[in-house]
């Protein structure tokens, strides 16, 4: 019997879930294969980078829990936030004695071109989502003599509930759950690593499951659920679900990422009605309303839309934040505020701004040399974000940083 062993990266706050949703959806999938148990068996090592200080050193004295060489391979989640970890890791795994396969997998995979080149130490690559890709990586038996990479070939028909199996147990009167209703992005943001890069595709789980989880949580009292979907007000569904929530009487608050664009309409119309009477949070990312700006990020605004749903969300009392995103091409520090200003001046009470990061593979990452772009590690993690560019210098992009700060202390790094 092959054992594996995942190492994850989480981010995970107080009151929080202990384990990642990522990471339950895969020990859920792997555990419900016919053939665990007797093929294969899975341990997990969680590490909450919120919690330890970010050093091979600690990690070390978590490793020391398990007998590293009994282990037929060895996954590892790889974000932007533990990116810097990853090959000093592998390294380490090998100065040990550890011979067997290295697999790596998550965003900062999916989203590279070079990756046997950028982790010379491992032997397989996932790309995508990594539920059926793992498993055929764990019980693949030929011998490796170059490099491997599985892509996404999940079928989210198949993905078990990580809350039916009790992969992440729900408590009652549980402070905050992570839900999914979708994966995937129709949309196509020059800066954005949310969609499906290998089937180019927006998957939706059954309804059926859906329906399920949103009862359990209602069973169990769950005060907030944050909905995962990178627009939940996109595809055929999303009404249909808002409907069953106020069927079954849910009172937790629902936050929903979602875009202006897309409430116009009967649907528009309908989706407004239903988020007055329910729980709801909105989350909107406009990241700029400058026209040359968000034409350079393919990400278009109507500005005239977003002023005036913003004043239909105030005058019905629909809760809703907006985010921005500073350190964008053409992008100046007044033309940030004018943003600012414009969000603010139409009456947007909960306002955020984010520094701009260069994501692999995506099509700003790829034109990063058009627009000046430098970039610096910042904050505990040193996640490389945008310090200068040809329109701000650095010392422009910090004054940009102490506005968006201001804005929401909790914005950082």
């Amino acid at each position: 019997m092959k054992n594996v062993l995942i190492i994850s990266f989480d981010l995970i706050r107080p009151g929080e879930p202990e384990k990642s949703l990522s990471i339950a959806s895969l020990l859920a999938f792997l555990k419900n294969d016919e053939r665990y148990g007797s093929d294969f068996f899975v341990h997990h090592l969680p590490l909450n980078v919120f919690k330890f200080g970010n050093s091979i050193s600690e990690i070390e004295s978590f490793l020391s829990v398990f007998n590293i060489e009994k282990f037929d391979a060895v996954a590892i989640s790889c974000y932007v936030w533990s990116e810097h970890l990853i090959n000093p890791l592998t390294a380490k795994l090998r100065e040990t004695g550890f011979r067997n396969r290295i697999i790596l997998g998550g965003p900062q995979i999916s989203y590279s071109d070079h990756v046997a080149e950028e982790y010379p130490d491992c032997q397989i690559f996932i790309s995508g989502y990594a539920e059926q890709a793992l498993l055929d990586a764990v019980l693949y038996s030929e011998a490796i003599n170059t490099p491997l990479v599985f892509k996404n070939n999940t079928d989210l028909n198949a993905v078990p509930s990580v809350y039916k199996t009790g992969e992440i147990p729900v408590t009652h009167g549980q402070k905050m759950v992570r839900f999914e209703t979708k994966r995937g992005c129709p949309y196509r943001c020059s800066f954005c690593a949310h969609r499906d890069l290998n089937g180019n595709r927006v998957q939706a789980y059954p309804k059926d499951r859906v329906y399920e989880e949103l009862s359990l949580f209602k069973s169990r009292s769950v005060r907030k659920i944050n909905v995962l979907d990178p627009v939940f007000n996109a595809g055929q569904d999303y009404l249909d679900i808002l409907e069953e929530i106020r069927r079954i009487g849910l009172t937790s608050e629902v936050a929903l990422q979602t875009r202006f664009e897309a409430i116009k309409g009967e649907n528009g119309k309908a989706f407004l009605d239903l988020c007055a009477e329910l729980n709801v949070r909105l989350e909107f990312g406009v990241q700029t309303i400058m026209e040359d700006e968000y034409k350079a990020i393919r990400r278009p605004n109507n500005v005239r839309m977003i002023k005036s749903l913003m004043k239909e969300l105030n005058d019905r009392d629909i809760s809703y934040e907006v985010s921005l995103i500073y350190g964008l091409p053409n992008q100046t520090f007044d033309s940030f505020r004018r943003s600012v200003d414009f969000l603010k001046s139409n009456g947007c009470g909960n306002l955020t701004a984010y520094p701009l990061m260069l994501l692999k593979r995506t099509e700003l990452y790829a034109e990063r040399k058009k627009w000046g772009f430098r970039e610096k590690r910042m904050g505990k993690f040193g996640i490389p974000v945008v310090v200068r560019s040809d329109t701000f210098g650095e010392d422009e992009w910090y004054r940009m940083r102490k506005l968006a700060e201001g804005l929401n202390p909790n914005a950082k790094i």
